[in-house]
């Protein structure tokens, strides 16, 4: 058999090397995540999951991390983390009796652990490579748009009742669930969409309920997610 040329040799090193780098990367993205986060974040499926598993979790499941965050958010908040929901994971075991009422405990909340640059960039890397869910966010084709911030805010208060486990525009509603006012900038808008129309295709055991909205109902929230994000990034 004829040796392969110098030249021939080259280009396929060269071939070779974006993908040999590729994959150095996600094997050192998949080792740190399995360092550093897989004791509070599994990357189990969850479409099986127990009601005492679920209750057992001690951070949500990044089996579908790629479906759900927007990267550049991603790999910036794992470097400065923020609080995302008020009462931690789940909330019940956080509360406490006052004479104002139930309240937060916020010592009982952990903070979460926050990485360098490059750390962030392997994880990131890493868990936007897990989309198993990607056919439900075929089915969606909404694209964020705006809405009046004052209409906004009844349909999500009033009408549909968002704020009874979520904060919106005016940083006011439940703490059940994460806030919904940086919504935008962290979720990718198909999977906004796409878990508002069937959360339970997500994580069967949410506490969210499916509330059957048409598309129009659904764009109404979507574009209302949109607008506060668009008014918090200007103040």
């Amino acid at each position: 058999m004829k040796e392969p040329s110098f030249k021939l040799k080259l280009l396929t090193l060269a071939l070779l090397l974006p993908f040999n780098f590729a994959s150095h990367a996600s094997d050192a993205g998949r080792d740190l995540f399995n360092q550093s986060c897989a004791a509070c974040h599994s990357m189990r499926d969850n479409s099986n999951i127990s009601l005492s598993q679920r209750l057992e979790e001690k951070a949500p499941t990044l089996f579908y991390a790629g479906n759900k965050f927007n990267a550049q958010w991603l790999q910036k908040w794992l470097v400065t983390p923020g609080k995302i929901r008020a009462g931690g994971h789940f909330f019940l075991n956080k509360v406490k009796v006052t004479a104002d009422g139930d309240v937060i405990d916020e010592s009982a909340v952990p903070q979460h652990p926050a990485v360098n640059a490059e750390q962030a960039k392997l994880l990131t890397s890493y868990l936007m490579q897990q989309r198993p869910k990607s056919e439900l966010l075929a089915r969606e084709h909404m694209t964020p748009g705006k809405i009046s911030k004052t209409l906004g805010d009844n349909d999500f208060h009033k009408f549909k009742g968002c704020g009874a486990c979520h904060q919106g525009g005016d940083a006011y509603g439940g703490v059940s669930g994460p806030e919904l006012y940086t919504a935008i900038d962290r979720l990718q808008p198909g999977y906004i969409s796409s878990y508002i129309r069937s959360p339970e295709l997500w994580d069967p055991k949410t506490l969210m309920p499916n509330r059957h909205l048409n598309d129009s109902s659904i764009k109404k929230l979507l574009d209302y997610l949109n607008t506060i994000s668009l008014n918090t990034l200007s103040e």
